[in-house]
């Protein structure tokens, strides 16, 4: 009997052991592990750290903020109390005796990292970023139906992976899928064009504009852009415009090839980003400038659509919708360049917006209606 309850106490213990190791303190989101990472980097600098001492941090006050003020009242400090002995009870386990604390009582007490190791918990934290990359790759798996076939098939060729994304698609049982489908011309390029990107590598093809003929370019791919289901490179070119040269993916003729005779040019740092601040998709149309453009909505919804779901990061609400003097309204103004991707969206809205300023843009919108209407 003594035998059998020593067995029961010697197996329950090393399922307390097991417990405690396939815990990771790390794992998680919100307030508790982001006490648990600061009080583990604060204790690994080998300087006494005190719950005053993490929730300044977390708050973002300066040091000893908290040595005469009320701790208990700031928001997280219950998950504090519960990530401080978290972690000072796993770095005991793996490292016996590595603590030392102050010897003080209360607001004061604090506790000084001393063992032998510079990251003791270190493959309880990689094991997180492991988990994390685990996550990424499952969400790549699943958004086979998102990504391009061809931009997902190149970075998981002849893996697992891709095996059973394809496998999920053919079974109908993916479970995410995109409005905009993806069969384009010439969508297999995309990879090849992020590959030259990064290897910064000048690139030979045919372009075909639109009801023109085709003509070769030595081309300086680097950037990568998709609006509206189309995919655009930019760069440099050997022809006007030199810079940021658009080249939709499905104008390009036959093959692309390297060129290894000519020096490779860089976009300057953030140029792209600029290149894009003022516009919506992909064209500065001729003589275009920054413009205040004000839009009027007719109808609660499609204003609501407008604040949810804006044409451009610009877009602000400068008249709630509500009665007005003379009907029922609301507004929104952007800064912005007017180009035909922007007539575009606010065409696809039909009645629901009235653009009132500028007057030009104003024109250009009532010269496309008219055409239409025409043709019915």
């Amino acid at each position: 009997m003594i035998a059998s309850v020593y067995n029961l106490s010697y197996i329950c213990g090393n399922l307390n052991i097991i417990t405690m190791l396939t815990k990771n303190i790390f794992a998680g989101s919100g307030a508790r592990v982001a006490f648990v990472n600061l009080i583990y980097s604060e204790l690994m600098k080998h300087d006494f750290v005190s719950y005053a001492d993490i929730l300044a941090l977390y708050c973002g006050r300066p040091k000893g903020y908290y040595t005469k003020k009320v701790c208990n009242r700031e928001s997280g400090y219950g998950e504090l109390k519960k990530a401080f002995p978290d972690v000072l009870k796993a770095l005991e386990h793996v490292c016996p005796e590595c603590i030392e604390d102050n010897g003080k009582r209360g607001k004061g007490k604090a506790y000084r990292y001393i063992g032998k190791y510079d990251d003791p918990l270190a493959a309880e934290r990689q094991a997180i970023e492991q988990k994390r990359v685990e996550d990424y790759v499952a969400f790549c798996k699943a958004s086979a139906g998102l990504l391009p076939a061809s931009w997902f098939s190149a970075y998981f060729q002849n893996t697992q992976l891709l095996l059973d994304a394809n496998r999920e698609v053919e079974s109908g049982t993916s479970i995410i899928g995109s409005g905009m489908e993806q069969i384009l011309t010439n969508i297999d390029l995309l990879p090849l064009f992020y590959k030259a990107i990064s290897s910064k590598q000048v690139l030979h093809f045919s372009y075909q504009p639109f009801g023109q003929d085709p003509f070769e370019l030595i081309f300086h791919p680097q950037f990568i852009k998709e609006y509206n289901g189309r995919w655009f490179v930019f760069g440099d070119a050997n022809r006007e415009p030199y810079q940021a040269y658009n080249v939709p993916l499905d104008r390009i003729v036959g093959e692309v090839t390297e060129v290894n005779d000519v020096e490779y040019i860089s976009a300057p740092k953030g140029f792209y980003q600029q290149y894009f601040k003022n516009i919506i998709g992909v064209t500065h149309e001729k003589g275009a400038k920054v413009e205040q453009v004000v839009i009027r909505t007719k109808t609660e919804y499609q204003h609501g659509l407008l604040l949810t779901k804006p044409m451009h990061h610009s877009q602000k609400e400068t008249l709630p919708y509500g009665e007005h003097e003379n009907g029922c309204y609301g507004e929104v103004t952007l800064n912005i360049e007017p180009n035909r991707e922007l007539c575009g969206k606010i065409l696809a809205f039909g009645q629901y917006l009235e653009v009132m300023q500028p007057q030009t843009l104003r024109e250009q919108i009532k010269e496309n209606l008219e055409k239409q209407i025409e043709q019915y």
